[in-house]
């Protein structure tokens, strides 16, 4: 046979070829070898020898009339036949150290794959199940021996149902992929009841055309992570609901953690504050809340059961709104720790506004009631004033230097007595109020000429400017009034020697308006102060200089003619006073 090279054939137990190199079938005595056929048919001449249970070395095997050296490695369910035409000796040590690493090599892969911890099968290129593992075997329930050599198709029936894995299947026989993965949810395996996922990845070896099964079945470990995604998916949706439960409340919801950092910020919140959640989101709740009410909130965010109370809160423009906050802590169910403290704010602006708005026309009833008891009281001395002036007028000469102060008693009388007589029917009905179209700057004028002749105003600077405006419907005698009483009101305020401005314009926007202004230097109003002054009888004057009643009449009589008026004010600075009256809708 001369000097061969090292031929190769491995078999399973029984000696059915699995797979040859193609020295092995130049020492064939039947030339190609074919997976399936019987060692002893290509090499008669091992008929004569017992094979070993482990690694042994036949020296001598007839094979075609030549002498070879076999080498027999058993390895798990499979057994490697290494042919060689000379016996190992010095000349070919370096031959026989590579067959020793090689078998060491065999033998450990083959371990691997033997022990590996998922299943795992060759197929033949005739799609035969040439070997399986241990795993797949416990996987499949049934002892390989019984199927080995079968078509893998009609063993697993169930698994070629699934279009996927009749997909990953042509392609690797059909070389169109080298690699190919399928997951199956709710697989039924082959030969017990069971619903599972199973994992296939198929592989390609391209030497022998075979496709090699990597079976990953769902096990405890996959039954926790399935359970662990489930519940994580869970937990998102309740998040999520939450989240959207929390968006949905009317009122500002917030979570902050132990060091006082926001945890969580609804949509509310968003809307009443101006900030973004994420603008938010770990930074101190504090940056909310004035700096006189910190030790309010230290005191709501420390106590361990409900707070409640009355705060401002910042908006993202600094100015300040009125809640109600309530505070609770949050604990852990299982160490009943504090893990965070929920912020509920209930915004009372727009409540404290109607609160007000009740109370003050209330106490516009009162003054009603007031005004109409007064105005009959007064009613009959003044007429018997006027009276008598109008007789003395008739009796005095024209000429005479205090002849235009008794006109001036006269015209003051009359005044009086037409401003009782509206005030009287303003106290009535309303459908019995005179309703004229009136020029809001004819009215200023009118009431700006009267005040002037009054002593306290012989040396106050008053300037006004008058610019284009629409008509309202009003009294004029009514309104007159309103504007006499702020003027003399920013005169005592000035102490008789200050400036006082008047301006009066169109507002244009959503609805049109008239808007007058009456802005003096003064000595300006308290904070405090600033919401009490339409109060009935509430004065900051000194004793005997005010009433209190000035500003209330004046408060009852904008707001009767559909209007409003807003005051600002800063100590030693000033005072404006603003009423918006509506213009008639042309």
């Amino acid at each position: 046979m001369g000097n061969v090279e090292q031929a190769f054939v491995l078999t399973d137990r029984d000696l059915a070829v699995v797979a040859s190199s193609e020295q092995a079938a130049d020492l064939s005595e039947k030339g190609h070898i074919v997976r399936g056929d019987h060692l002893l048919d290509h090499f008669p001449g091992l008929a004569t020898f017992v094979m070993p249970d482990g690694e042994a070395v036949l020296r001598d095997v007839p094979v075609r009339g030549s002498s070879v050296e076999v080498r027999v490695i058993p390895a798990g369910e499979f057994i490697s036949f290494y042919l060689s035409g000379h016996a190992p000796g010095p000349e070919n040590s370096d031959l026989s150290a590579e067959l020793k690493v090689l078998r060491e090599q065999n033998r450990h892969l083959l371990g691997v794959i033997e022990e590996a911890p998922i299943g795992i099968m060759f197929i033949d290129e005739g799609g035969r199940i040439a070997y399986m593992n241990k795993k797949q075997e416990e996987n499949t329930r049934k002892k390989r021996e019984t199927l080995l050599n079968r078509p893998v198709k009609s063993v697993y029936p169930k698994t070629f149902v699934n279009a996927e894995v009749v997909e990953m299947y042509e392609r690797l026989h059909s070389k169109d992929v080298n690699r190919m993965e399928v997951l199956v949810d709710h697989y039924y395996p082959q030969f017990y009841k069971k619903d599972m996922i199973i994992k296939f990845l198929g592989y390609r070896v391209e030497e022998l055309n075979w496709a090699v099964l990597f079976i990953e079945v769902e096990d405890e470990l996959y039954h926790e992570k399935r359970k662990a995604e489930k519940a994580g998916e869970e937990l998102r949706q309740s998040k999520t609901f939450l989240a959207q439960v929390l968006d949905a409340s009317p009122n500002i919801v917030m979570s902050v953690d132990s060091k006082r950092r926001v945890l969580s910020f609804n949509k509310t919140a968003e809307r009443l504050t101006g900030f973004c959640a994420s603008q938010v989101f770990n930074t101190p709740v504090d940056r909310f809340f004035p700096r006189e009410e910190l030790p309010k909130l230290n005191q709501a965010i420390s106590h361990q059961g409900l707070w409640f109370g009355t705060m401002n809160l910042y908006r993202f423009d600094k100015t300040t709104f009125r809640i109600e906050l309530y505070t609770a802590k949050v604990k852990d169910e299982a160490s009943g720790k504090d893990i965070a403290t929920l912020l509920l704010g209930v915004d009372i602006e727009e409540q404290e506004k109607l609160r007000k708005n009740l109370i003050q026309s209330q106490k516009m009833t009162f003054i009603g009631e007031l005004v109409s008891g007064l105005a009959h009281q007064l009613n009959n001395p003044l007429v018997g004033v006027m009276n008598i002036a109008e007789v003395l007028l008739r009796k005095w000469d024209p000429a005479d230097e205090n002849y235009h102060l008794l006109k001036m008693i006269h015209e003051a009388g009359k005044t009086c007595h037409e401003t009782i007589s509206r005030l009287l029917s303003f106290s009535r009905k309303p459908e019995m109020n005179k309703r004229v179209m009136v020029d809001i700057r004819e009215v200023l004028r009118a009431g700006m000429d009267f005040v002037t002749r009054h002593e306290v105003f012989q040396k106050v600077e008053l300037s006004h400017t008058f610019h284009a405006v629409p008509l309202i419907m009003g009294d004029p005698v009514l309104l007159q009034q309103v504007f006499m009483n702020i003027l003399f009101n920013a005169a005592q305020a000035v102490d008789g020697t200050g400036r006082i401005e008047v301006t009066c314009s169109g507002v244009y926007g959503m609805g049109r308006q008239v808007e007058v202004n009456i802005a003096d230097n003064g000595h300006g109003i308290a904070r405090e102060d600033i919401s009490k002054i339409f109060e009935p009888f509430y004065t900051t004057k000194k004793e005997g200089k005010g009433t209190g009643i000035g500003l209330s009449l004046v408060y009852w009589i904008v707001q009767d003619h559909g209007g409003r008026i807003e005051v600002e004010s800063e100590l030693q600075k000033g005072t404006t006073f603003t009423v918006y009256l509506p213009a008639i809708l042309c």
